[in-house]
C-alpha cells in the first residue's frame, strides 16, 4: 500500500511539473498587417502564429493604443516583435482566430 501512495505522488508531480503541462511560448515574428478597428479593437496578422487575425484583448484603452503603436512600428520598420502566447506549445502552431497574446516585447 505504501508503494501505491508513493507512485500516485510521483505520477502527480510528473504531470504537474512536466514541460507538456506548462503551455506557453515566446515567439519572435514579423507583423504582416495591423488594424485599429472602429469598434476600438486592435487586430493583426503575423509571420508565424497569427495567419488569421489575432486581437489585442486587453482591458485598458491605453494598453490597446500602446500595443497598436508597437505593432505599427514593428510593421513599418520590418523588425520582429516577441509575443508570449500562453495557449500554444510551439511557435509552429497557429493561433485560433482573434486569440490575444499575453504580452508583446519590441
Amino acid at each position: 500500500m505504501k508503494t501505491k501512495g508513493i507512485f500516485n505522488r510521483l505520477t502527480f508531480c510528473l504531470a504537474v511539473f512536466s514541460p507538456a503541462a506548462i503551455a506557453g511560448v515566446h515567439c519572435s515574428e514579423l507583423i504582416n498587417a495591423t488594424i485599429l478597428h472602429k469598434n476600438g479593437n486592435v487586430y493583426f496578422t503575423s509571420q508565424k502564429t497569427c495567419h488569421n487575425w489575432c486581437q489585442i484583448k486587453w482591458t485598458g484603452e491605453n494598453d490597446k493604443e500602446r500595443a497598436f503603436a508597437m505593432l505599427l512600428s514593428a510593421r513599418t520598420t520590418n523588425k520582429p516583435v516577441t509575443f508570449y502566447l500562453d495557449n500554444l506549445d510551439s511557435c509552429d502552431d497557429l493561433n485560433p482566430t482573434y486569440q490575444s497574446p499575453g504580452y508583446i516585447v519590441y
